[in-house]
């Protein structure tokens, strides 16, 4: 658990948080009535694929939010920034559209909340996430934690793994054969060393690690809405998230681990691990 003072502290914490996960559910919901559903699916302008699920959960949690907390603002994948005063909640209604579509059970609802503002444009300080929530629809799964208020997973306290290092270790990403292009330093050290490694992919992969099922996950290229909630999840129960240069910051790449064997990952990626 992070032990911090910082932005995130703050006395309503428990209360957004309780507010997010019930929002979280609600919107799973929404998703899962159009799941394996032969939804039709159209492709954005960045060349990632979308459904009428992707988009009417997200303006669930926008309307939810912006009922609840009306001065924040709201950053989300589909409907970009909305921006007021306050503190910013970043949504992404469905991560793993390309689950979703295959009928794969393992996409997720992640919401977080940022202390002050953030458009996603730039790297923030991890501490400045407050909360966050992985909810996994199709599995019932939902992994939530609050600055100073532990991990849950389905409402019981989780933790992190104890394994102590990158050999027999127990790895996720969500597509190696991009890991291997972006970070074959790392990659080489994972197929020499790991136990096994999975594409357990997107949040899914996260929400094992801070269950304890996997000892690390790794994407090298994200979006803020993709990872905005990991790095509280990670921290309180026990676990470590950094970029994969090893900043602990929310920008362009994530790596998270159970800590014993983060600085191990992130020497590898550099290439200084034999």
């Amino acid at each position: 658990m992070s032990d911090s003072s910082n932005a995130g502290d703050r006395p309503d914490t428990a209360k957004r948080l309780a507010v997010a996960v019930d929002i979280a559910t609600a919107a799973g919901e929404l998703t899962l009535s159009y799941f394996r559903k032969g939804v039709a699916v159209e492709t954005k302008s960045d060349n990632t694929p979308v459904t009428i699920a992707d988009r009417e959960a997200e303006m669930l949690i926008r309307s939810r939010l912006q009922q609840e907390f009306p001065g924040d603002s709201v950053l989300g994948e589909e409907h970009g920034f909305d921006e007021r005063a306050g503190d910013t909640w970043v949504i992404d209604p469905i991560d793993g559209t390309r689950s979703f579509i295959a009928g794969v059970p393992i996409y997720a609802v992640l919401i977080a909340c940022v202390a002050g503002r953030y458009d996603g444009t730039e790297a923030i300080p991890a501490d400045r996430v407050r909360l966050g929530v992985i909810h996994i629809p199709a599995l019932d799964e939902t992994v939530s934690a609050g600055r100073g208020l532990g991990a849950l997973w389905n409402d019981r306290p989780c933790s992190v793994s104890t394994h102590e290092m990158i050999r027999e270790c127990r790895f996720g990403t969500s597509d190696f054969a991009d890991l291997a292009r972006r970070e074959p330093a790392l990659a080489s050290a994972i197929t020499r060393h790991a136990s096994f490694s999975r594409t357990w992919g997107d949040a899914f992969g996260y929400l094992l690690v801070a269950t304890g099922r996997l000892d690390a996950m790794v994407d090298p290229i994200v979006s803020p809405w993709d990872i905005a909630p990991l790095p509280v999840i990670l921290e309180e129960a026990g676990g470590a998230y950094s970029d994969i240069s090893g900043a602990r910051v929310v920008s362009k790449s994530a790596v998270a681990s159970n800590g014993r064997l983060h600085d191990e990952l992130v020497a590898a990626a550099s290439g200084a691990l034999d």
